[in-house]
């Protein structure tokens, strides 16, 4: 399994936002249209001062999204043969679960981090 540095809190801010965009794939087909519209024109709004605010793996995280993007187009296109497509579907599929799986991770962490609880925190103020 992957591990990752979270010394930086914008990387956790990148994670959560691929982990939103897996979430949404993932329930793809059960949404509507309408939806779905939304949820794409919500991923793809720059943040103000992105070069300051996007993490480097959420850029990551988008030049793999256009790459597979590109790879499926010339898959549909006959360029790819179907063998090659479903081996590079089932390589991919591996890290997706992966990357599931280490934001899961970095969240149980930092809840079983003592210096992350501010309820503790609350529970000394409320005692004096």
């Amino acid at each position: 399994m992957m591990k990752l540095d979270t010394s930086n809190r914008r990387d956790w801010q990148g994670f959560t936002r691929i982990l939103e965009v897996m979430t949404f794939l993932d329930e793809i087909d059960s949404s509507s249209k309408e939806d779905v519209q939304e949820a794409v024109d919500s991923f793809c709004e720059l943040p103000p001062n992105p070069g300051q605010t996007m993490s480097m793996e959420e850029v990551v995280f988008w030049a793999g999204v256009a790459s597979g993007m590109e790879y499926s187009r010339h898959a549909d296109e006959g360029t790819i043969d179907p063998v090659s497509t479903e081996k590079m579907l089932v390589f991919s599929s591996i890290f997706a679960h992966s990357v599931k799986n280490a934001v899961v991770d970095l969240a149980l962490g930092d809840l079983e981090n003592e210096d992350n609880k501010p309820w503790k925190k609350l529970d000394t103020q409320m005692g004096r």
